[in-house]
């Protein structure tokens, strides 16, 4: 029974690959119910060309009734747009949910000043204080695949497996479910992390 929900947002041009795999565990192995929504609701085209068919459109979420939201990166974070978002993010902040963004999307929770005083990551600290110039959580940087502080969840581009691991262990969805720990280590093996293929 599903007893927890999570938005994944979707939009033209986001980069499927990124929320993949959290939210394939979620949906599968744990009482979350994975719902993506896109800003009208109407379906869009991720950047593998693929057709994403949302379940909702951003004018009917509640955040009261969610406790993550996924948001993926995509080159619209860069240029400007989703800004529509902002209110439904700053809301569930309000009610103390738990906020995911990968690899550009930091870079717009960084543009709201969202990212200045708590611990976070992102592509890179030089590109990410050259995209957004009013950024001042560079005390707060760290420099890891995937950062879980306070009620966000950061990770870079390169990170979807980290990204995952971070939000299943906010959660505490590994414990004490051997079949989702057999699963999830498949891609999460340690004797992979530093591996060369040169």
């Amino acid at each position: 029974m599903k007893t927890k929900r999570c938005y994944l947002f979707v939009f033209d041009g986001y980069s499927d690959w990124e929320p993949a795999l959290a939210a394939a565990a979620l949906q599968q192995f744990t009482a979350f119910e994975v719902v993506p929504f896109s800003l009208s609701g109407q379906a869009i085209t991720s950047a593998a060309n693929l057709t994403v068919v949302p379940q909702t459109s951003l004018d009917k979420l509640d955040a009261s009734a969610a406790d993550l939201l996924i948001i993926p990166g995509g080159s619209a974070w860069s240029e400007g747009r989703n800004r529509e978002i902002t209110p439904f993010v700053k809301a569930m902040l309000k009610e103390g949910k738990t906020i995911a963004a990968i690899c550009d999307a930091t870079l717009y929770l960084a543009d709201e000043g969202l990212l200045d005083n708590v611990p976070h990551t992102s592509n890179d600290l030089g590109l990410l204080k050259q995209a957004v110039p009013a950024y001042e959580g560079e005390s707060h940087y760290i420099q890891k695949p995937a950062v879980a502080a306070g009620p966000f969840i950061t990770a870079n581009g390169t990170a979807s497996v980290a990204f995952a691991l971070a939000i299943l262990n906010k959660f505490r969805l590994l414990d004490n479910n051997e079949a989702f720990a057999f699963w999830f280590g498949f891609f999460h093996k340690p004797e992979f992390q530093n591996l060369r293929l040169d």
